[in-house]
């Protein structure tokens, strides 16, 4: 049986909030808990009167918050660009080589664990709790971040993806929602830098755009969690803030299929605090992850 988490990116972040507590309560009417990935202090300002009451009432109706970086002002918060947000975002890649003198003094042990520490503290003095889980913001992650994560106590991580697909809609990249997986990194949660527990994302099926091939997509994510059950006890899917505000139509309706289609398949829903807590996400990794960030 394989157990998926409904992951959700940028709380915290924007004008969206909305899309917080109207996706619980969607959750809520499934009987489905959810972990939202919240960005303590986006772009360096203190986190908004309505964020902070959004955050505090999902964690109060029983769904998970972990961190998602500090600040998330740019996608090169913890390491440089990395794939499929370079798919999403042709120019990242460019802009990182034109300002690499700029950027590359930010990857230091003692500067990222800064970074997560003053996060830990925002959330232990707003929301009365200490994250458990990291995602970093965009994905992009570095050697010296792994160690800065061990430094402060977080041991479980989700920022590797196993398909992109779900970008290919943006009219700058192919348009194929054919699935299409990376062997890049093990398909299941694995151990990686400083033993640190990668639980990898599965695919997103709700980035801006999407429900305008609202069917396709929902064909997709059936496809993708059919498959992975065949390979992983633990699945992480993703979706983010402004995505579902994007069309919540498409949203909920999306949540619905995978819910009943999982369910009906013989799987189950967790939180990423649940699977840790549970001892399930650590005897998920099985496999141990190869030594490939460059930086």
């Amino acid at each position: 049986m394989t157990t998926y988490i409904w992951s959700i990116d940028d709380a915290g972040s924007g004008a969206l909030v909305e899309s917080m507590g109207r996706t619980c309560e969607f959750f809520d009417s499934l009987g489905v808990k959810s972990t939202w990935f919240t960005v303590p202090k986006a772009g360096d300002a203190p986190m908004s009167p309505a964020w902070r009451e959004a955050v505090k009432q999902t964690i109060q109706s029983g769904h998970d918050v972990q961190l998602h970086g500090l600040s998330h002002a740019d996608c090169y918060e913890f390491g440089p660009p990395a794939w499929p947000a370079t798919s999403i975002l042709s120019t990242l890649q460019p802009n990182f080589e034109t300002r690499r003198e700029e950027l590359m003094p930010r990857y230091t042990v003692e500067k990222l664990q800064a970074r997560l520490e003053e996060g830990i503290e925002i959330f232990k003095s707003e929301f009365g709790l200490t994250p458990t889980a990291f995602r970093a913001p965009c994905g992009a992650i570095s050697k010296s971040f792994f160690k800065a994560l061990h430094n402060v106590g977080i041991h479980y991580q989700s920022s590797i993806y196993i398909s992109g697909t779900g970008y290919q809609h943006l009219p700058h990249n192919s348009g194929s929602l054919v699935q299409e997986w990376s062997d890049d990194f093990p398909h299941r949660p694995f151990i990686w830098y400083e033993g640190t527990i990668e639980a990898p994302i599965l695919n997103e099926y709700t980035w801006r755009g999407s429900g305008k091939r609202s069917e396709e997509f929902i064909a997709l994510a059936k496809q993708d969690v059919g498959r992975i059950a065949q390979e992983s006890p633990i699945a992480v899917l993703l979706m983010h803030t402004h995505g579902i505000a994007d069309d919540y139509d498409h949203a909920f309706r999306l949540i619905d299929a995978v819910v009943k289609h999982v369910e009906q398949t013989g799987g189950d829903f967790a939180t990423f605090e649940d699977v840790i807590q549970s001892g399930a996400l650590a005897a998920a990794a099985t496999e141990q992850g190869a030594d490939v960030l460059p930086v």
